[in-house]
Formats: C-alpha cells, sequence, structure tokens
C-alpha cells in the first residue's frame, strides 16, 4: 500500500528475549511503549513566529505576516511577524502569485514548522490583492502585541486612541482566515478553535491469523480501549470521516530445543485510509507458551490492545489533525451513540 503520511509511519518493534522464558504470566504487558511517540505530537499551544513570505512585494509581504499574526491572536494563540527571533513554532509562506491586470492572484501555502525546521503541517488558501494592495507600502509602527491580544481590547484601545482600522487589513485579515482556523487546530486540537470540526471515527476491520478466538478478542480489547478513551468506533459506517484499523496475527512455534516450548507471537497493526491507503504502523512481537492461544486469548488480547493503542494514538491524533477532524468526543457524545 502506498503511504500518504510517511511522517505518520510508526514502526515500533519490542523483541522478548528468547532465552531462559520461564514463567510468562503477563505477555504484551509494556510492550508498544518504547520508542518517543511524541516526536509525533504537537505540544500545548505556544508562541508562533510568522515569518514573511519571498515571493511578493515587501509591503504585501509584511501585511499578510501581520494579518496572519492578528488572525492567531484573535483564536488565542500568542503570534508575532516583527521578530526574526525565538518562537515554538514558526509559520512560513509560500506565495505563488499570477499577476492579472488588476492585482495579482494568490495561492498561498502555510508550513507549520518547529524551531528545528521539522515541518509539522501546511494549510493552504487561495484569494486575490488588487494592484493598490499588491504594491502596498509596508505598515508603519509596531503590531499591536507580540503576545495574545483580545480582539476587543485591541478594538477598544484603537476607538480611544481615534484610530481607525486600516481598510488594507480586511482584505489580508480575509485572506489569512481560513488558513488561521486550520493552523489554530493543529496547534492546540482544540474544537473550538476549529468551527464544528466532525469526529475522526475507527473501523477495526480484518483482524486475522490468530488461532483460537484471537482475532475476536484482539479486536473485541482494542474498540473497548479505544472507546475508553473517547475515540468514536464504528464498523459499520465507514465514510470520509473514517480511519480503519487492522491487525494481521501470526501465532507459530519457536524450533529451538526450548523448554518449556514457547510461541512466538508477531501483530502487525495497520492503520489505512477506507481505500487501503497506509497511514501508520506497528509491530509487535513477544513470546508465550506453546499452545497456550491455541483455544482462548483472555488477557494476553487485552494486554496486547493495551500497548497498541497506547503507541497508536498520538498517530491517530496526528491522522485526525491532517484530516481536519477531532480525535475525542465528551462523554455526553459517546452515550448518545
Amino acid at each position: 500500500m502506498k503511504s500518504i503520511l510517511r511522517s505518520l509511519v510508526l514502526c515500533i518493534l519490542m523483541l522478548a528475549p528468547l532465552a531462559a522464558c520461564g514463567d510468562l504470566p503477563r505477555p504484551f504487558e509494556g510492550a508498544g511503549r518504547e520508542g518517543d511517540p511524541s516526536l509525533l505530537e504537537l505540544r500545548d499551544a505556544g508562541t508562533v513566529r510568522v515569518e514573511a513570505g519571498d515571493d511578493l512585494p515587501d509591503g504585501a509581504s509584511a501585511h499578510l505576516a501581520r494579518a496572519m499574526a492578528r488572525a492567531l491572536r484573535n483564536r488565542d494563540i500568542p503570534a508575532y511577524s516583527d521578530s526574526l527571533n525565538g518562537g515554538d513554532y514558526i509559520l512560513r509562506p509560500n506565495v505563488v502569485a499570477n499577476l492579472v491586470e488588476d492585482g495579482a492572484k494568490l495561492d498561498v501555502t502555510w508550513v507549520l514548522m518547529r524551531p528545528d525546521g521539522l515541518a509539522i503541517d501546511t494549510a493552504r488558501a487561495q484569494g486575490e490583492l488588487s494592484a493598490e494592495q499588491w504594491f502596498a507600502d509596508s505598515p508603519n509602527g509596531p503590531e499591536e502585541s507580540n503576545l495574545a491580544l483580545p480582539k476587543e481590547f485591541a478594538e477598544k484601545v484603537r476607538e480611544l486612541d481615534g484610530i481607525k482600522e486600516n481598510p488594507i487589513h480586511k482584505t489580508y485579515d480575509g485572506l489569512v482566515a481560513e488558513s488561521a482556523d486550520q493552523i489554530a487546530f493543529m496547534i492546540t486540537g482544540d474544537r473550538s478553535a476549529f468551527k464544528a470540526a466532525p469526529f475522526m471515527k475507527i473501523a477495526l476491520i480484518d483482524f486475522a491469523g490468530a488461532p483460537g478466538d484471537g482475532n475476536t478478542a484482539l479486536a473485541r480489547s482494542a474498540g473497548a480501549l479505544l472507546q475508553s478513551k473517547g475515540i468514536l468506533v464504528d464498523n459499520k459506517d465507514i465514510g470520509e470521516h473514517s480511519v480503519i484499523l487492522s491487525a494481521t496475527i501470526d501465532v507459530s512455534p519457536i524450533e529451538n530445543g526450548q523448554k518449556p516450548p514457547v510461541d512466538k507471537v508477531s501483530i502487525e497493526w495497520v492503520i489505512m485510509e477506507p481505500d487501503g491507503s497506509e497511514l501508520g504502523q506497528m509491530n509487535q512481537n513477544n513470546v508465550v507458551p506453546h499452545g497456550s492461544l491455541d483455544k482462548y486469548w483472555g488477557a494476553v488480547a487485552s494486554l496486547a490492545a493495551q500497548a497498541a493503542v497506547e503507541t497508536l494514538e498520538g498517530v491517530l491524533g496526528q491522522i485526525a489533525t491532517r484530516k481536519q477532524l477531532q480525535l475525542r468526543a465528551d462523554k455526553k457524545t459517546l452515550s448518545a451513540r
């Protein structure tokens, strides 16, 4: 399957020692928690430094950056554009401009990055500027604030100082509004930052390969754990808001003369789009006493599913952000379904 989110692919191999296995009462306990899934997760909202674009005049570039900083501040995210230093996040516009007779048509892709240059996600918007707006002078004076400033307060200060809002601001504010909603959602994941974002649903299908009741037990345990975290599970209504979680299980004896004999359990978890495009992956390996899973999986299914869900939760969060969906519903929403 072709991966469309390579940065989200998470392959964690958990290899249990095969020598001196002895008593193995709780296989998979702790498995799936190694590595650093936080590398795939966004931190809590921090300061955003908005950079100027290169492919438009200096004045228009400054107005565009300030407009995005204003928009983020209005969404309760500290943002500024009049400095080249600092920032917990960096937001960089890539602009493709086509000049027309009365101005320019813009296609702007905003790239949200960490300070080390690692790209997190993008937001894209299109719009038009008149010739006057395209060739506008650079804005005078400092920004209203280099930290979060409530919109109502900023408007009140302008009113008391007798300062009228620059009409050009409205044009640039409109150009960045949709992208600002998306970027605020990327940073905070807050449903109020992204208007009425629907919930992502997880469909648990294609659990295959396990002996005994393993396929059913593993799917049931994974579904219960996801729901306990407020994540919606729906195997019937699979649509544009759905992703699929599947598991391929293999249980095979280890032929090395070891006593007591043991079986190797391998589980490959795959997250994919409904069309089969792969979004994320994780592998689990462990050993159990030979034949212990031939009929009933019992607690082994719960432990394996718990380890997998705890690791894949960060990947699911990134996928939800990419799809502009919310990952978790509140208890009231869950109880109504």
